[in-house]
């Protein structure tokens, strides 16, 4: 009698989401003496949005890098974050009918990560004010292929790509604000 065994040799990857960290982005010192942050993004907890099932959510993000950059430190006034949007979501890319695309790896779902957001500065003394919109979108598309541990990656990298747009979009319109920035 012949006794067969096999087994499978093939090893799983450990899932290594890319790091999400405040501390990369510059401080900026607003002339105010407070800020509050308001999230006005009520999460749609149904498809295609996703981020109810993210950790940490993307609305987490944003609130973890204006805490790190906007940094109140004038004896009065008030800088607002009003965040109006903050959404994560996967749609299905619609498929190729030709025969030759059956063989190949295409692009199946697109991972979408937006972000909209007003920052509110009131001065009263000299009476100067700003509103700056802010808005960001990033994308990426994941392949037919790709395992769960890929898309978790993909997900994550696009939330992280949306946040730094935030920042390099807020630094600049700051930056340009009269009197916003404290030296």
């Amino acid at each position: 009698s012949l006794l067969l065994l096999s087994s499978c040799t093939a090893t799983s990857q450990k899932t290594v989401l890319p790091i999400y960290e405040t501390t990369d982005f510059q401080s900026l010192r607003l002339d105010a003496r407070k800020m509050e942050i308001i999230e006005n993004w009520n999460m749609p907890m149904e498809p295609p949005y996703i981020e109810h099932t993210l950790s940490p959510n993307l609305s987490n993000m944003l609130v973890d890098w204006a805490s790190r950059v906007l940094i109140p430190v004038g004896g009065s006034g008030e800088v607002v974050l009003d965040i109006s949007q903050s959404s994560v979501k996967i749609t299905s890319l619609p498929r190729s009918e030709k025969l030759i695309d059956l063989f190949k790896d295409n692009q199946e779902v697109m991972v979408r990560a937006d972000i909209k957001a007003k920052l509110i500065w009131i001065q009263p003394v000299g009476g100067k004010q700003a509103i700056i919109d802010l808005s960001a979108t990033a994308s990426s598309s994941m392949k037919e292929t790709s395992t769960p541990n890929e898309r978790e990656i993909a997900i994550r990298e696009v939330m992280i790509e949306a946040v730094n747009l935030i920042n390099q979009q807020a630094e600049v319109e700051i930056r340009a604000s009269e009197g916003l920035i404290r030296s």
